[in-house]
């Protein structure tokens, strides 16, 4: 599947540029074999760089990959999509797990449009599965929770990690019996709580795992979520260094629950994080605009990201304009992403142009908004 650093390299690259995006099962036409579609698509294509003056040889440079793939793979119980990126001396091809509408696009830069609320919206997520006996780390997205091994050196549960020494078996002292006890030549007497030496343990147990796990949620910063019973889940956000991880927590044993009933939960969780991301951003556009730092008309927006003005660029894909507004939304996005600017997704019908931007300065000239 595509990444953000993918995205990265495909806004970097300017024309010619072929995109084609293919859905796998048969949801918009009547030809049902994957290979023939492709095949379609490709010469498609080929009529396309054909118009726009490619000679047989260029033309069959850059379609050569594609035609490879439909010969070449087995299509056997695949889903979603596929994606092609091509231009001269380029060749990104990669399987999209969403069915999207079957496009073939030739301009200036890529089409990334169809990619980007999967991509950049608040659907996936880190899911820590956390108890004494067991733990697991999941990558979480709209098509289910996939395990991710840990680290090597990272303990899996608190017998195993080494690097504590194991309570003592008897944690009693004895003392000498007085007066009031009667015949009892000895008293027992607690030295230190089982309670007090488990927190302290899994305080440094769960250390271990958050140092050793820290790396591979940094390189994909999702939100991450908490799976454990109440007292260690407040135990590991004393002690977690990662941001950012959601407030609410799925409570209950992680085994016991079981894979099905944590996706649900988290679903739910990513749903009210997604709501509560939508509404600090229309206030941090509603902040902008008080300031003069927002744009909402599209040649506004796309001047602002040509110059790099553009600090976040925010595209709501509900609204009546976004669909309208394509070939700009799409321009102003890769030119964000250059100039190393955000891009985010909101639901919702606003702005209503589909697009707008918070910039990172005023310009000279008046912008619209």
């Amino acid at each position: 599947m595509l990444t953000p650093e993918d995205l990265k390299s495909l806004a970097a690259v300017s024309g010619p540029c072929l995109t084609i995006y293919q859905p796998l099962q048969d949801d918009y036409s009547q030809v049902t074999k994957t290979e023939t579609r492709i095949v379609a698509s490709a010469q498609e294509a080929d009529r396309l760089l054909a118009e726009k003056g490619f000679d047989p040889a260029d033309r069959e440079g850059m379609l050569r990959p594609l035609r490879k793939i439909a010969s070449n793979t087995d299509w056997t119980g695949r889903r979603g999509s596929l994606a092609m990126f091509c231009t001269p001396g380029l060749e990104m091809a990669d399987f999209w797990p969403e069915t999207l509408a079957p496009r073939v696009h030739f301009a200036q830069e890529f089409l990334v449009l169809p990619l980007l609320p999967a991509l950049l919206s608040n659907c996936d997520f880190w899911l820590l599965a956390l108890s004494i006996k067991s733990v697991r780390l999941f990558r979480g997205s709209r098509h289910g929770l996939v395990e991710v091994a840990l680290p090597r050196g990272v303990p899996k549960s608190l017998s195993e990690d080494g690097e504590f020494d194991q309570p003592d078996h008897s944690l009693r002292g004895r003392s000498g019996a007085g007066r009031s006890v009667g015949r009892m030549s000895a008293v027992q007497f607690e030295t230190s709580s089982a309670h007090e030496v488990k927190v302290d343990y899994l305080h440094d147990f769960f250390k271990a795992i958050d140092r050793g796990i820290h790396a591979i949620l940094a390189a994909d910063r999702q939100p991450l979520i908490l799976a454990a019973v109440t007292r260690e889940s407040a135990i590991y956000r004393k002690v977690n260094t990662y941001s950012p991880m959601l407030t609410g927590a799925i409570h209950g044993s992680p085994n016991a629950l079981g894979a099905d009933v944590l996706y649900a939960k988290a679903t739910e969780l990513m749903s009210a994080y997604s709501a509560r991301v939508t509404d600090t951003t229309l206030r941090e556009m509603e902040e902008a605009s008080g300031r003069g730092l927002l744009v909402k008309d599209p040649a506004a927006v796309i001047e602002a990201a040509r110059i790099g003005q553009v600090d976040e660029l925010i595209l709501s894909p509900g609204a009546p304009g976004f669909d309208r507004h394509e070939e700009t939304i799409n321009w102003a996005a890769l030119a964000t992403i250059r100039n190393s600017g955000r891009v985010g997704v909101i639901n919702g019908s606003q702005p209503e142009a589909g697009v707008a931007a918070i910039l990172r300065f005023r310009g000279t000239e008046p912008q619209g908004s």
